[in-house]
């Protein structure tokens, strides 16, 4: 009784390790948001989800049903903690299924946006939520039902090193030291547990034999730990950026990297007013849009991108109920740079001809095909849809925004000052409606306190914001767009920051020519506007958009510094002529040109899935079955095994059909190690066979093959002891064999569905027989 109670003990210790190891897990997750809040919640998830698992283990639940039951309690513990105001009764409904659907919906947007770390959304904590439900479960199966070490340490591993590898800023030496601390910790209490249960020496001296094993493994666990905390920061690339960017998991293709196009606007306006950098051949002006950014974190903008193949017919992400003039554009990219490929806002088609392009349907984005290193050399027609509002339209236009858009588009950091919020609102008092507050964020920045100056020092951060705001007053585009963007979502109105270039030069002998040229370079924000979608507006002093004078109220204007108002002489007498000479060309250092991201930002380029067609539409409808196919494998395989060895316990009602079902699990576990073991042996010999390929195991299979010839040819019954006694046997044998085989290993074995035909085992156990 003494040494069933200390086995009791140690495995109530090893339950409270592998908790442990979970909650490692979840604190090495730091690094995936932006604050702790989300420790608590998924700890107690965690904490509820042991304590089912075990108290279902321990009342003798069998694997199916537990895990039935273990589902069952994680969607009520998950309703009631993360959509508690959906219940009824306490049980779930229809609105907790529409509520859970909208919330994981966000936040998988979220992921796709956002590099971590990431906020806290009651989308991610139930998604989460659910994980470690399925991980606590998997860990104690593994653990505790069928006895094996490292495979009970896989679900918490996977977690901290998706975690580890996704993680944004911040050190992760504490985390990974608390975790591997756990998981080695589990490992030392889960071995010496097995050992004392079927060693003979350790259970003739547990006490003493306990006791050797934990100390000197508490001491180098203690030793590992100190070392990598002492050492892991000094090797190479300790401090380097996450191993993988999150917002690209949902995506084809690795982050593209590529210029700031905020960082390089003062240098293209400043120090290459008169590069030429690509023409525009257009029956009217625009401003040539290349990109929107939709994030800012409270020192730069930027923008991540979904694309697909950019040709002919382009997907528009909103339906605008605006009356539209179609206008034809040839550009003919020159010294630009960049990947992007300017247009008008907002293009409706494109034929780039040979050179690939893609485009990003939510900002309205023309790419260059990620295998091409930039735009220089293209050749393209856009068609573009320029809208033609009027201030009647848009004053009257519907206040409704979809979710999807104000949750992007109106979010600031949580910390953004609150004398910017108190200006906007001062500023915007008067105004009834979104077009009223647009247009006066607009003229208060276009009015007399405000001084445009392209020398003041770039950059947009709160800082610099509240600099630009509150004291100085001067700034270029940057400056004014960037703060019209803060100001209006400060408010609530959904903004983001486009960038691109004015209309540029007309050629006096081409009259639908436009020469565009680094002083045009130029920044504007973009507002949300009811049914009429995106409407551009101009904060910035003595700069007009073309045709918009009927809903911004200033006519287009642009910079004419360096003769940019005047005509230019024709391609041949420019290239040597002040307004576009060989030497300005070439004083530009190799690859400079105006990119596009967020500020020291990266932008992710990805092939869309649900926009891919052709040969795409086939592999994917070849592809479907297959992994439905795998799927159903990779799930039914294990539960049938599972099943198959539910269904031999039952069989085996009688002590002695129980000790011959320790038998034969011994057997097959060794025989999926590599033990040859024919019909033909005797149990003797079996059983020697055993102990020559696992020393380790000889006790315990000369042990059972003993039991096994008694109650075979003595025909002694089996009692109760003798049935325990088989028991620890088996699982001695089977620790064995776990040992000297990979994990992977001993993984597949669990979806090797050869298993489940093994007629000479069931018969065995049923009958009795030999074979």
């Amino acid at each position: 009784m003494s040494r069933r109670r200390s086995r009791d003990q140690l495995v109530l210790v090893d339950e409270i390790a592998l908790a442990i190891v979970t909650f490692a897990a979840i604190v090495g997750m730091h690094r995936l948001f932006v604050d702790g809040s989300y420790r608590g919640p998924l700890i107690a998830q965690a904490l509820i989800a042991h304590v089912v698992v075990t108290v279902l283990r321990r009342l003798g639940v069998k694997v199916l049903p537990a895990a039935l039951i273990t589902a069952g309690a994680a969607v009520l513990v998950l309703t009631w903690t993360r959509f508690p105001d959906t219940v009824h009764w306490g049980l779930p409904t229809g609105q907790t299924l529409r509520q859970a659907g909208d919330d994981l919906e966000a936040a998988w947007r979220l992921f796709g946006k956002v590099r971590a770390p990431a906020p806290v959304e009651n989308g991610f904590l139930a998604a989460s939520g659910a994980a470690i439900w399925v991980l606590v479960f998997v860990a104690d199966w593994a653990a505790f039902r069928v006895s094996a070490t490292f495979e009970a340490l896989l679900p918490a591993t996977t977690l901290f090193v998706f975690a580890a590898a996704l993680g944004g800023s911040g050190s992760p030496f504490a985390g990974a030291a608390v975790f591997a601390g756990a998981a080695l910790l589990f490992v030392l209490l889960h071995r010496t547990s097995n050992q004392e249960r079927t060693s003979r020496w350790a259970g003739e001296h547990h006490s003493q034999g306990r006791w050797s094993l934990l100390g000197t493994g508490a001491a180098l666990i203690a030793a590992a730990v100190v070392a990598g905390l002492i050492a892991g920061p000094k090797l190479p690339g300790a401090e380097a950026e996450p191993v993988v960017a999150w917002r690209d998991i949902n995506r084809d293709k690795p982050t593209r990297v590529v210029t700031s196009p905020l960082v390089q606007l003062q240098t293209k306006i400043l120090d290459q007013p008169d590069v030429e950098l690509f023409s525009v051949e257009s029956e009217q002006p625009s401003y040539w849009r290349l990109t929107s950014l939709d994030q800012f974190d409270g020192q730069i903008w930027r923008q991540s991108y979904s694309t697909s193949d950019a040709d002919g017919k382009l997907p528009q992400a909103i339906d605008s109920a605006a009356r539209t003039d179609t206008v034809e554009q040839t550009f003919q990219i020159l010294r630009l740079a960049s990947v992007w490929l300017p247009a008008a806002y907002e293009p409706v088609a494109v034929d780039t001809g040979a050179d690939p392009a893609d485009y990003d349907e939510q900002s309205s984005t023309l790419m260059v095909d990620r295998d091409v290193s930039d735009s220089d050399g293209y050749s393209y027609k856009v068609t573009s849809a320029l809208p033609l509002w009027s201030a009647a339209d848009l004053r009257a236009a519907s206040t409704d925004v979809p979710k999807p858009i104000e949750d992007v588009y109106t979010d600031l950091p949580g910390d953004f000052p609150d004398r910017v919020t108190q200006l906007a609102d001062d500023v915007t008092a008067d105004a009834a409606t979104p077009y009223d507050k647009a247009v006066a964020l607009q003229d208060y920045l276009r009015g007399p306190d405000f001084t445009y100056n392209i020398n003041v020092g770039p950059g947009h951060s709160e800082d610099a914001l509240q600099h630009f705001l509150f004291e100085s007053r001067e700034g270029y585009c940057e400056q004014f767009a960037g703060s019209y963007a803060v100001m209006a979502r400060a408010i609530g109105l959904p903004a983001r920051v486009a960038v691109g270039f004015t209309w540029g030069v007309r050629d006096r002998f081409e009259p639908d020519l436009y020469r565009v040229r680094g002083n045009h370079a130029h920044a504007w924000p973009e507002v949300y506007i009811g049914e009429y979608g995106w409407v551009p507006m101009e904060p910035t002093p003595g700069r007009g958009l073309p045709g918009g004078e009927a809903w911004t109220g200033f006519p287009g204007v642009q910079d004419d510094t360096g003769g940019a108002a005047a005509t230019l002489d024709r391609p041949e007498t420019a290239a040597n002529g002040p307004g576009g000479n060989a030497g300005s060309a070439d004083s530009r250092a190799p690859g400079e040109g105006l990119g596009l991201d967020g500020i020291g930002g990266t932008a992710s380029s990805s092939s869309s899935d649900d926009n891919n067609s052709g040969i795409g539409d086939a592999l994917g409808r070849a592809v479907l079955p297959v992994a439905i196919a795998l799927g159903a494998y990779l799930v039914l395989v294990p539960c049938l095994l599972a099943g198959q060895r539910a269904l031999r316990r039952r069989r085996a009602a009688t002590p002695s059909a129980r000790v011959r079902l320790s038998w034969l699990t011994a057997t097959d576990r060794a025989r999926e190690a590599g033990v040859v073991l024919p019909a033909s042996l005797t149990f003797t010999e079996s059983a020697e066979r055993m102990a020559a390929a696992l020393p380790e195991s000889a006790g315990g299979a000369r042990q059972l093959a003993l039991a096994m010839e008694l109650i075979t040819y003595a025909e002694v019954a089996a009692t109760d002891d003798d049935v325990d006694s088989a028991a620890e046997a088996s699982a001695a044998v089977t620790e064995v064999a776990n040992r000297g085989e990979p994990w992977w290993r001993r993984v597949l074995v669990w979806f090797d569905a050869r298993r489940l035909w093994r007629p000479r085992t069931t018969r065995l156990v049923t009958t009795g027989a030999l074979r």
